[in-house]
């Protein structure tokens, strides 16, 4: 988590499975364990307002920076749904009592204490998630165990201090996925463009010229060649402004959807499935042994 800022977990399953590409010994139990047991890692909304799997410590620093831009760009979807500011700060008040009072909740038990409280009319919907996930961009709630939801404070025995700057997060985002531009950094981040530009220039410290496109990085690190079979919605596909949109639709079928893809020497090669491990390799001729061996162990 500390080397790639975070890694996506819109499924659970999926952030498990980006630890293991990135990893040689670790375990689906190790991944439950940090985020549940030794609490080092946290799951909520930080990079573009989508699930991500994080460090502890860069928590409050990613909220302090997002947590205020991803509020403003969702406050004509909360105006859709009936949700101005009073309502969402009342809401992240009570959200973060209960689960202070009452430890790890799902939503339908969210969704009643919000009805309780006057703030919404019925326990369905799609406000319910939306104040969930308000207070979640304020630091007030994260994830638990499971699919559950856990006041932040409590979880981590500490609030978080909402305190971060781009230059330090386009940093580690160069130095996990560079070479790359100023708009992959704005598009894995969810800033601004201008901030996110202004942000690698003052910290890259080589560029590459690629295709015509100049690419920043903090430093001239060796390409790897390894294979990789990742999991659904694999950062390393969503980290850049549009390289998950050129891939085939057995990876990117739209909707929002991202499969589990196979890699080799940076490039998409097919895809595969959880269910039987049944491969699609639509581009040469590659040894998936090692790879296939290794999901086993993983899972245990």
């Amino acid at each position: 988590m500390r080397r790639t800022g975070g890694l996506q977990a819109q499924t659970w399953r999926g952030a498990a499975y980006a630890v293991r590409a990135r990893s040689t010994a670790t375990t689906a139990a190790d991944v439950v364990h940090a985020q549940s047991v030794d609490r080092s890692v946290v799951r909520g909304w930080f990079m573009r307002g989508t699930l991500q799997l994080v460090a502890v410590e860069d928590a409050g620093p990613l909220l302090g920076l997002l947590g205020p831009k991803l509020i403003k760009d969702t406050e004509r979807r909360f105006g859709e749904l009936g949700l101005p500011a009073e309502v969402r700060a009342r809401a992240a008040d009570v959200l973060e009592d209960h689960l202070l009072a009452h430890g790890p909740s799902d939503r339908a038990e969210l969704a009643g204490v919000l009805v309780a409280a006057g703030l919404i009319a019925e326990p369905k919907g799609q406000a319910v998630y939306a104040l969930i996930r308000y207070a979640g961009l304020l630091g007030r709630l994260c994830y638990g165990p499971g699919e559950s939801w856990v006041a932040t404070q409590a979880w981590l025995e500490k609030p978080l201090v909402l305190e971060g700057d781009a230059e330090t997060l386009a940093g580690r985002y160069l130095t996990a996925y560079g070479p790359a531009t100023a708009r992959d950094f704005a598009t894995w981040s969810g800033l601004p463009v201008p901030v996110a530009r202004r942000a690698v220039e003052a910290v890259a410290t080589t560029t590459f010229e690629v295709d015509g496109t100049d690419l920043s990085a903090v430093d001239d690190l060796p390409g790897n060649r390894d294979l990789r079979m990742l999991g659904e919605f694999d950062a390393y596909l969503l980290g850049y402004q549009n390289r998950f949109q050129e891939l085939p639709a057995s990876i990117f079928p739209g909707g929002g959807m991202l499969r589990p893809a196979i890699v080799e020497a940076g490039r998409a090669i097919g895809s595969w499935t959880h269910a039987d491990l049944s491969v699609d390799v639509f581009d040469g001729e590659p040894d998936l042994s090692a790879e296939l061996t290794d999901l086993a162990r993983f899972v245990g």
